[in-house]
């Protein structure tokens, strides 16, 4: 198991994440956990990766800020 670098909570809802910063022996990557009526699951985002998840989260921020995303077609990814 690789020490927390740094750990930052966020609660929203019923849900529970928390945001780790790793380093391993092939550099460093976030862990995203998830506490949902006492389950748990995570992800693990390598370093180059960081970056163009910020972008999408920040793309997607903005439609739901707009309001209006009725009118997206489907990704097809």
């Amino acid at each position: 198991m690789d020490p927390e670098i740094l750990t930052e909570k966020v609660a929203t809802q019923n849900k529970k994440f928390l945001v780790d910063l790793k380093r391993n022996e092939n550099g460093y990557y976030l862990k995203v956990s998830e506490w949902s009526n006492s389950k748990k699951s995570s992800i693990f985002i390598p370093a180059e990766g960081v970056g163009k998840m910020i972008e999408v989260l920040r793309k997607f921020q903005d439609l739901i800020q707009d309001g209006d995303i009725t009118d997206i077609p489907p990704s097809r990814n």
